[in-house]
C-alpha cells in the first residue's frame, strides 16, 4: 500500500500538479493578462471569462455533435416504438404480451444507455469547463489578491450582502450566456 501511496504521489506532484500550475499560467499570459493591459476592472474580466467559457462549452457542444446524437436516437426510438405499437395486430394474447414485454425491455435498455450518455457528455460540455475555470479564477482573483473576498462592493443594505464574489458573478454571467446563445442558436437553425 505504501508504494502505491508514493507511485500516486508521485503522478499527482510530479504530473497532474505542474500540468494545472502551467496551464493556469498560459491561460493567465493569454486571457487575462490583456485585459489588464486595457485597464479592465476585475468584475469585467470576470464576466468576459464567463462569457468565454459558455463559448467553450457551446464549441463543445458541436464538436461532440450531441444534437446529431439526441435527433438520432429520438427517429430510431420513435421507429421501435412504431413497431412495438403494430405488435397490436397478433391476435394471440400471450404471444402479444411476451413480444410486447420484450421489445418494451430493449427499448428501455437503449434509453437508459441513451440517458447514461447524454448526462455524460452534458458534464463534459457545461460542468467540466465551468469548474476547471472556477477553480482557477478562484485561485487568480482569491480574496488575498483582491484585498477581499468580493468583486463588486455593494453598499450597505437591509438584506446584509456586502458584494458580489468571483464565483457568483462568474456562474451568473455563465448561466445568462448559456441563455442567451440557446436562444440565438434556436433562432439561427433551420426549421424542420
Amino acid at each position: 500500500m505504501f508504494e502505491l501511496n508514493n507511485f500516486l504521489d508521485k503522478i499527482y506532484y510530479g504530473g497532474i500538479v505542474p500540468f494545472f500550475v502551467m496551464s493556469g499560467r498560459v491561460l493567465y499570459s493569454v486571457f487575462i493578462q490583456p485585459m489588464v493591459c486595457l485597464h479592465f476592472p476585475v468584475w469585467l474580466q470576470v464576466c468576459v471569462l464567463a462569457v468565454l467559457t459558455a463559448f467553450c462549452s457551446f464549441a463543445l457542444r458541436y464538436f461532440l455533435r450531441v444534437d446529431e446524437k439526441t435527433r438520432r436516437f429520438n427517429e430510431e426510438f420513435s421507429r421501435k416504438r412504431e413497431e412495438q405499437q403494430a405488435l397490436q395486430l397478433i391476435t394471440d394474447k400471450y404471444s402479444r404480451e411476451a413480444l410486447y414485454r420484450i421489445t418494451d425491455e430493449e427499448l428501455n435498455a437503449r434509453y437508459n444507455y441513451f440517458l447514461a450518455h447524454h448526462y455524460a457528455r452534458y458534464v463534459i460540455i457545461y460542468m467540466l469547463p465551468l469548474f476547471l475555470t472556477l477553480a482557477w479564477l478562484n485561485q487568480v482573483y482569491s480574496a488575498a489578491v483582491l484585498g477581499n473576498p468580493f468583486v463588486i462592493i455593494i453598499p450597505l443594505n437591509n438584506f446584509g450582502v456586502q458584494g458580489l464574489s468571483v464565483t457568483f458573478l462568474f456562474l451568473l454571467t455563465y448561466v445568462i450566456s448559456l441563455i442567451i446563445g440557446f436562444r440565438l442558436q434556436k433562432k439561427w437553425q433551420p426549421s424542420s
